[in-house]
């Protein structure tokens, strides 16, 4: 295969970060709305999760424009206890749904010690781990999950049924581990990999994608569904996913949740976003000190020539984190451009989109 002629361009976080938000207030958004989009869109480039960043302001400006995601919801809370509470996004954004949500599981973990916070007929609430490390801060264990449309099946069906439900928990382990984080899909691998394998014209694994008969195939073309990861399993956990997520809301189960890219369609996925104060079960400086020796005790295992060392979850994206802040992120070109034609389109100034393309990679 040749190799690609295609730029890239380091572009600053922080200005990344404002022209996403100017982007979504011109789109009709409140500044907080507007916030809470780009903080969770950049969050996701920076740690190198680049499916869940930017790539996804085109989509979710279609869905706003086109009635799928609406901007007259007022996120009601539709039932509440000391330690749940219950909103309804009304067809809104699952970026504000979920501030909104991480706002009361933090208060309520804060006061109750442990909180549940369950969101329903929302939209895409991006990368999970966002959620899960907000909710975690500092002195706190974080979860969060969501359903999404219908894309496995249990082992042996031939039709999709569940979501590939995604799930994330995070939490600091001391200074030294700030960002302790599990965030993954439910599916053997995402879809969007298997595209991008086929873009370019690298063979899909086996594995990953059965067809519309449910067998294995590696052929794009025959896709009818995902492989839940370790089969029976993954299966399992995205069931567990729909349990928190949707059947405690009340919310729309997989099956009859709506294709996320459908512009004039909200979603009506659901959302659980949890809360554990680890004051409840011990000093917190304790619970610090020993997550922190468990983790060096992983990166002190022997491993084979070249790993490196071992590494803790979230490990390598912390580390993206770390140097995406500090030398900025990568957009490929082709990213940039739509970018830029994006804030073009909305009347912004070509001097406030120059750091788009001012330094190639």
């Amino acid at each position: 295969m040749e190799e690609s002629n295609m730029k890239s361009y380091k572009v600053s976080a922080a200005e990344l970060k404002n022209f996403t938000k100017t982007v979504f207030e011109k789109t009709g958004l409140q500044e907080s709305d507007a916030q809470a989009i780009a903080e969770l869109l950049v969050h996701a480039d920076v740690r190198g999760v680049s499916s869940h960043g930017v790539i996804r302001m085109k989509p979710y400006i279609k869905k706003i424009n086109g009635g799928g995601a609406s901007l007259k919801s007022t996120y009601p809370v539709v039932q509440e206890t000391a330690n749940t509470a219950v909103i309804d996004a009304e067809g809104g954004l699952g970026a504000v749904a979920g501030e909104k949500a991480v706002k009361i599981a933090r208060e309520k973990a804060k006061n109750s010690l442990i909180s549940i916070v369950s969101v329903k007929n929302s939209n895409h609430f991006g990368m999970a781990g966002h959620w899960a490390m907000k909710l975690a801060g500092e002195d706190c264990i974080g979860f969060a999950c969501s359903n999404t449309d219908p894309s496995m099946a249990p082992p042996g069906v031939m039709i999709p049924f569940i979501g590939n439900n995604p799930f994330s928990f995070a939490f600091a382990a001391g200074e030294k581990y700030p960002e302790v984080c599990v965030d993954m899909a439910t599916s053997a691998a995402a879809f969007g990999k298997a595209k991008a394998y086929a873009l370019a014209g690298k063979p899909i694994p086996e594995g990953w994608l059965l067809d519309k008969q449910g067998n294995p195939t590696t052929e794009l073309s025959e896709y009818g569904m995902l492989v839940p990861m370790a089969e029976h399993k993954g299966f399992g956990v995205a069931f567990i996913v729909e349990l928190f997520a949707t059947l405690l809301s009340g919310g729309v189960l997989s099956p009859n949740v709506n294709d996320q890219d459908l512009p004039a369609t909200p979603e009506l996925s659901s959302q659980s976003f949890g809360c554990i104060n680890i004051r409840a079960f011990r000093e917190l400086s304790q619970f610090h000190k020993d997550a922190q020796e468990y983790i060096e005790d992983i990166k002190a295992l022997p491993v084979k020539e070249g790993v490196g060392s071992a590494k803790y979850p979230g490990e390598i994206e912390y580390t993206n984190k770390q140097r995406s802040l500090e030398h900025g992120i990568i957009l490929p070109e082709a990213l940039a451009e739509q970018l830029a034609e994006t804030g073009r389109s909305l009347g912004i100034q070509m001097a406030e989109m120059a750091f788009l393309t001012a330094e190639e990679a």
